[in-house]
């Protein structure tokens, strides 16, 4: 049998249960503190990225803390 690559529009509209709000891993609790963290889906980060203007910078710790928001949690 055969198996066939996703290609990354696939991947990118794939269904993977997200964005989802979690406790916080214990792991992470050093590096953000305690709270909730969120796991967005690849389609809305994508989103995210596209919005942002041509000629300005939407910097990786911007992308979190505006998906976190979003979804009331602690860390994007």
């Amino acid at each position: 049998m055969v198996k066939t690559h996703k290609s990354w529009q696939d991947k990118l509209k794939a269904n993977y249960n997200l964005p989802c709000v979690e406790p916080m891993p214990p792991k992470m609790v050093r590096l953000f503190g305690a709270g909730n963290i969120c796991v967005p889906a690849p389609l809305e980060v994508d989103a995210l990225m596209k919005g942002v203007p041509r000629g300005r910078l939407m910097t990786v710790n911007q992308i979190r803390a505006a998906v976190a928001k979003r979804h009331g949690a602690t860390v994007g």
